[in-house]
């Protein structure tokens, strides 16, 4: 029996991942062949655990091994072109799409960084300063995404820390953590959002409804937490920053009026038609979930058109097609594992074991979800959980708490290890990048993990109270 050490040795050559990808792929194979399945579930479940396997050991090549996952599956007759046109989620592709042009637009002309220095200036206190650009990070977070949220927010915190000659760690495991839990606020900020609205039909009343709250009482709470664990580096940053004063407008990115106008009328008329999609679809007799879909195009295509001129380079450099490409093969692979029937195979076994009780569902389903998003992708983990709830419905329960469950495990997890989220590598990679240090996994880990565990179970508490209310 391999012991942890020898594994960790392992991982670390080409031969040592090839070897725990067969022996994982072996093991999960000879658990589910337990529950009886036919042939071609067997070689579904056995080429999904394959292709993920690969994808965590070799994350460099992650998109050649979702492709090659669904060339597997194809081959196996267990996926055919119409389930992978069906299973590929193109509606949510577009509409990340569509938002990423939209971002792209207001982060070049420096607009969230004009709201940050106003939001903040003459601020003098570091707690309530970190508080701020915290806050600020869980907001933005849940308005256009989380990783765009640290992808401006984590330049202004490391001149914070340059500035007044500080360890920038602990200021990016607060910023980032509050983005990755306020990024369940709204359908919008994190792309586990946009699945469950085009897969669960949440509309974004619902988040506000249900989503916001519990989201924003964990960003406090979390945030309350981390000031405390951190209360060291916090005091020091404050002594210094009450003898040097704060940073001034000229220190970050400017923006004229003309564009501070159009960004703000971009970001509003968006806003306005995420907020209102239903109630418009109504009146308009549009096809549910249309307008949704269509309103981060319109967005883009108000931004191309300011952009006439350079409209190819900024589509290039504006759309993460890596991602984007990535996500629809990875979720083609979790649309066989549906075809086949697995899912429900799966859903079936939780009823069992948590004996029909909705609570042991939630409970159950939510840590389930935020421990595999830990150390898969999120959004993955949540459309191959997102099955398995539709099977638990047609089983007869009333699954609508399992919903926000796995919303908020999937993105609460997202702070749990270096990997968990996309938000978490790019805010590790601007500290490098910058030479002002680096994060290791298990330096991540130690305070992820608690982070995780304790703004999830605030997340339980806050459901369960209300979950006479969701039946």
């Amino acid at each position: 029996m391999l012991r942890p050490e020898s594994l960790a040795n392992l991982s670390k050559t080409t031969y040592g991942k090839q070897l725990i990808v067969a022996l994982i792929t072996a093991f999960v194979i000879m658990t589910f062949a337990r529950l009886n399945l036919n042939l071609k579930q067997i070689l579904a479940v056995a080429i999904f655990t394959y292709t993920i396997m690969c994808i965590v050991m070799f994350w460099e090549q992650k998109i050649a091994y979702a492709i090659l996952g669904v060339v597997l599956l194809f081959l196996s007759g267990t996926l055919t072109v119409e389930d992978f046109i069906k299973f590929a989620y193109i509606d949510v592709i577009f509409f990340l799409m569509g938002m990423m042009l939209v971002v792209r637009y207001l982060e070049e002309r420096g607009f969230f960084e004009y709201l940050i220095w106003h939001l903040s200036k003459g601020v003098k206190s570091a707690y309530k300063l970190i508080s701020i650009l915290a806050i600020l990070a869980a907001v933005f977070s849940s308005v256009i995404g989380v990783v765009m949220s640290v992808l401006f927010m984590i330049p202004i915190i490391l001149k914070l820390a340059s500035k007044y000659k500080v360890n920038p760690k602990p200021l990016i495991f607060i910023v980032t953590f509050a983005a990755n839990i306020g990024s369940s606020a709204t359908v919008i900020g994190n792309p586990v959002g946009i699945v469950l609205a085009f897969k669960a039909r949440l509309s974004f009343y619902e988040f506000i409804r249900w989503a916001t709250p519990i989201s924003m009482t964990s960003v406090l709470s979390t945030l309350f937490l981390s000031l405390k664990v951190f209360s060291k580096d916090i005091k020091l940053l404050d002594q210094k920053l009450k003898t040097t004063g704060s940073l001034r407008q000229e220190e970050l990115k400017t923006i004229n009026r003309t564009d501070l106008l159009k960004c703000c009328l971009i970001l509003l008329l968006v806003t306005f038609l995420i907020c209102f999609h239903s109630t418009i679809e109504s009146i308009l007799g549009l096809e549910k979930e249309s307008l949704l879909l269509t309103s981060s195009l319109i967005g883009a295509s108000i931004v191309l058109l300011s952009e006439h001129r350079r409209v190819r380079t900024f589509i290039e450099r504006g759309v993460d097609w890596y991602t984007l490409t990535f996500f629809a093969f990875l979720f083609a692979s979790v649309g066989a594992l549906e075809n086949t029937g697995i899912t429900e195979v799966l859903a079936e076994n939780v009823s069992k074991i948590c004996g029909g009780s909705i609570l042991q569902l939630l409970v159950t389903m939510t840590l389930l979800c935020g421990m595999i998003s830990a150390l898969l992708d999120n959004v993955v983990t949540v459309a191959l959980f997102a099955s398995i709830i539709h099977h638990l419905a047609s089983l007869g329960y009333n699954v609508y708490p399992l919903w926000w469950g796995i919303l908020f495990g999937a993105t609460f997890f997202g702070n749990a290890t270096l990997i968990a989220s996309t938000a978490n590598i790019v805010a590790v990679g601007i500290l490098e990048a910058r030479k002002l240090g680096t994060i290791s996994f298990f330096e991540w880990l130690k305070y992820g993990i608690i982070a995780s565990f304790f703004s999830l179970s605030v997340a339980l508490l806050l459901l369960y109270i209300q979950l006479p209310l969701m039946l």
